[in-house]
């Protein structure tokens, strides 16, 4: 031991020019020893590090690079009080951030909400505000904001298509970071509203109801989401068809990865699958099971996600006195092959249904499958009706009345009333649809036509809208019948899509339904907290819209996202609108670095 120490005492770096007089003076042997040595050695400091490297460095997602999406529809109301069609609320989702936020497995995490507490019979909530949040221009975001949102949306004025998920509620703060919401009565889903995604109040309060729709800050809208709006190209009539967006650095789950985002708008899927082909985007969402193989071809993949949205035949009995017949939607609902338009029309990326009701909540004992004996039923139906088939196949009725006579059945004479011609003009079974421009659409429409013509239903496919001009149709009802898809994204929908209360705009009510057995199951449903109690609320639904049908419900597609493999770590799952995709957009990204451990503090990648 003593000697070692002194050695090591002693031990002193050799110079250059000792190195150099050393090498030269060994032999031909000596030299390749000292090679084949230095070698060896080299190898095994690589290994060595390769190891340290591999024990204690991350691939991390990294900061920057660019993103473009294509979307069908022009944003114009990017607005979370106002949003209406897919393209707004796919803007709407990028700009602004609520106190809670959706994630892709269905849980909620806190976003602007830094915690919240419930009372126990669901009518008090209290939420805390994180205290450094800011809206994208710099300034802070406080209660105030959280209560003017919802003033606004409860606001009879501007009619906003959230209002009836904010009816009986109030928002009151204690400070300027807490805010209790009172309810007049438990609303299963309210926690739904918590995604709100928060305006501010400090740009919005000067605009009156009359002027809030027309805005510019709409378009140019200011929220405190993962992306800011730097920069609208407008085509030339003035509509936004290009949104250039950054991240946000101070947004509330730290700043995204990928640093800049664009959003185009395509009129239709047509001019969107052109730009897929083409490689102009790198990714689209809402893709047509039937152009799903084109984009693979084109080099990107497609992730599927379960959607709860049910697409369907909604009836205006006002714009068309047939349909006002319970017997003519029954036949429809019997006429119709699930199985065959799934098939054809999505590639099998869609499940049939039959309930208004998603079966995510209760199923159907009806069942949904087509065969020979529902089509015969269907033509019975119509028949007993006084419905009858014409030369040309369509089916007609006369006006008529009823006729009360005694018959013999069995032994005993009973009275029987009858449906009789009485003669008159008679009325055509035939109606209108309306639905908007996409292949999947419009192919479903034309095979409902072909099948609705084997019972004696004449079909005229009369409107086909681009999907950003079709809101405007469906809030003004303006249609006999409408093909179009409803989505289903929490239990509370129901109440706003079937309770006769919901029949005029905003209300959702589509279907124009209206049943007092209806009504009153789903106030029930509303007030019960309890979901074992709600489900046999469900089932009396579904029993009352079997014997009087409020619509013809068909399908609900699988959603379809193309990403180019840029693109890394989207997680759809399920999603419950198509928005819903950019839920976890702030952990998207496209390039990594490889770092130390103890430099970062993000997730390694998978």
């Amino acid at each position: 031991m003593h000697n070692f120490i002194s050695f090591i005492k002693e031990f002193r770096i050799p110079k250059k020019e000792d190195l150099n007089t050393a090498i030269a003076s060994l032999g031909k042997v000596e030299m390749r020893i000292f090679i084949g040595a230095l070698a060896v050695a080299l190898i095994c400091t690589i290994v060595i590090v390769s190891k340290i490297n591999n024990r204690f460095m991350v691939y991390i997602p990294a900061k920057g690079g660019t993103i473009t999406e294509g979307i069908i529809g022009m944003p114009t109301l990017v607005n979370p009080v106002l949003e209406l069609s897919d393209a707004d609320k796919d803007l709407t989702s990028l700009v602004f951030s609520g106190l809670m936020r959706k994630m892709s497995d269905g849980t909620f995490t806190p976003d602007l909400a830094d915690s919240y507490k419930a009372s126990s019979d669901g009518t008090t909530y209290t939420f805390t505000l994180k205290k450094n949040v800011k809206f994208h221009d710099g300034i802070s975001l406080t209660a105030d904001d959280v209560i003017f949102t919802i003033g606004k949306i409860q606001d009879p004025l501007i009619k906003s298509p959230q209002r009836n998920s904010w009816d009986g509620v109030t928002a009151t703060k204690t400070d300027d970071y807490t805010i209790v919401f009172t309810l007049k009565k438990p609303y299963i889903s309210f926690m739904d509203n918590m995604t709100l995604g928060i305006i501010p109040s400090h740009i919005w309060k000067n605009v009156s109801a009359s002027e809030f729709g027309l805005s510019k800050y709409n378009i140019n809208a200011i929220g405190s989401g993962p992306y800011q709006i730097t920069s609208i190209s407008k085509n030339s009539e003035g509509i936004p068809e290009e949104y250039n967006l950054k991240f946000f650095k101070n947004f509330s789950q730290g700043a995204p990865h990928i640093k800049y985002l664009n959003i185009i708008s395509y009129a239709n899927e047509k001019d969107l699958l052109k730009a897929l082909t083409s490689n102009s985007i790198d990714q689209a969402g809402s893709i047509s099971p039937e152009n799903a193989k084109k984009v693979i071809e084109s080099g990107y993949t497609i992730n599927t996600a379960t959607l709860p949205r049910m697409f369907g035949l909604f009836f205006n009995n006002a714009n068309n006195k047939v349909l006002a017949d319970p017997a003519v939607i029954k036949a429809i609902d019997y006429g119709v092959d699930r199985s065959v338009i799934i098939d054809q029309v999505l590639g099998g990326y869609g499940t049939p249904i039959h309930s208004p009701v998603p079966t995510s909540i209760v199923s159907d004992p009806a069942s949904s499958d087509f065969n020979k004996s529902r089509l015969e039923e269907a033509r019975n139906i119509l028949t007993n009706a006084g419905w009858n088939t014409g030369a040309d196949g369509i089916r007609a009725k006369g006006t008529t009345k009823q006729v009360t006579k005694k018959v013999k059945v069995g032994k005993k004479i009973v009275t029987q009333t009858t449906t009789v011609n009485a003669g008159g003009p008679t009325t055509r079974l035939a109606f209108s649809l309306t639905t908007g421009d996409t292949p999947e659409l419009r192919a479903t429409a034309t095979l409902l036509k072909e099948q609705l013509a084997q019972i004696g239903i004449e079909l005229d496919i009369k409107n086909i809208y681009e999907t950003g001009k079709l809101s405007q149709i469906i809030r003004s009802r303006s249609y006999e019948a409408l093909f179009f898809g409803q989505i289903v994204n929490h239990e509370s929908d129901l109440y706003s899509f079937w309770h006769s209360s919901q029949k005029a705009d905003p209300g959702l009510n589509i279907g124009m339904y209206a049943n007092k057995n209806v009504d009153d199951i789903l106030e029930s449903i509303q007030k019960n907290l309890k979901y074992s109690n709600r489900l046999d609320g469900y089932r009396d639904l579904i029993s009352e819209f079997n014997r009087v049908p409020p619509a013809v419900l068909i399908y609900s597609p699988r959603y379809l996202y193309a990403i180019s493999d840029k693109l890394k770590n989207v997680d759809l799952d399920t999603i419950n609108t198509p928005a819903d995709r950019f839920a976890e957009v702030y952990q998207w990204y496209g390039n990594v670095d490889h770092v130390w451990k103890i430099f970062t503090k993000s997730p390694a990648t998978k």
